[in-house]
């Protein structure tokens, strides 16, 4: 017989974007879980905004420095650069910043290297990394998400730089989920509930207040990646538990410790 695995048989439920989970889901079933994929929400390029991208990406050159906050914010500006024929050169003569490590990683595919991260992966932290490394006349061209907080924005702006916000990718609620969830709920069937944004905490829990299910959720573990998504948990009266570093493979490692700690005090 084969070792049994720290996670073995529990159900983890994952509700970020589709193309954010095969990662996430191989990593449960090497610790022996089930990662069950339920995208409540939808990532696309922000087709609205093209002509404003386009003419934002004329003027690259203007900027002092560039601000990714997620990775998705890197793939879809890469995809707009490459649409609209701009060299990734243009982006060379700009100081680069991140929120996280994944982001930063995405970042070395447009030939970044990214010089200000800060020591916590929350904007108000990345605010205060760029006000100690740039000089107060810089301009800062900010590449977010449409759901994403405009704190980064506010505070930059606060410190007085003068701040280009460009949304490059939107977030959409996806119902056809939320049918296949309400039955993992009904039946009982899932152990954890893993959050990566504030935005997948409001769209889960858009979905059980219409179906009123929240006596099912007694029995469940939240993980959230940070303390932004925790707190918008506590906003619904949950609390979650935070790994110590902001990542997917950390959330599957405080998994892992809980369940050992499970075993341990039985």
């Amino acid at each position: 017989m084969g070792e049994i695995r720290p996670l073995q048989g529990k159900r983890v439920l994952i509700t970020r974007a589709k193309s954010q989970v095969e990662e996430f889901i191989q990593k449960i079933e090497e610790e022996g879980g089930v990662g069950i994929s339920a995208p409540l929400l939808e990532i696309r390029p922000k087709k609205s905004n093209e002509s404003i991208i386009q003419q934002t990406l004329t003027r690259l050159h203007e900027f002092d420095c560039i601000v990714f906050t997620s990775a998705n914010g890197v793939i879809y500006f890469k995809e707009f650069l490459d649409r609209f024929g701009i060299p990734y050169e243009a982006l060379q003569h700009m100081i680069a910043a991140s929120v996280g490590r994944k982001t930063s990683k995405q970042m070395e595919k447009l030939n970044l290297n990214v010089s200000v991260i800060p020591e916590e992966f929350v904007a108000e932290k990345l605010a205060e990394s760029i006000g100690e490394n740039l000089s107060k006349s810089s301009k800062i061209l900010v590449i977010r998400g449409n759901l994403s907080r405009p704190v980064l924005i506010t505070e930059l702006k606060k410190q007085g730089f003068n701040t280009e916000d460009l949304i490059v990718y939107e977030t959409i609620h996806n119902k056809r989920e939320a049918a296949k969830l309400i039955s993992y709920l009904k039946e009982d069937q899932l152990d954890y509930i893993t959050f990566t944004s504030s935005s997948t905490v409001d769209s889960f829990m858009k979905v059980l207040h219409k179906s009123e299910l929240m006596e099912h959720l007694s029995k469940v573990t939240f993980i959230c990646i940070g303390p932004i998504t925790n707190k918008t948990l506590k906003e619904y009266g949950f609390i979650g538990v935070i790994p110590v570093s902001y990542t997917i493979d950390d959330m599957v490692k405080l998994m892992v410790e809980l369940e050992q700690n499970r075993e341990d005090n039985q």
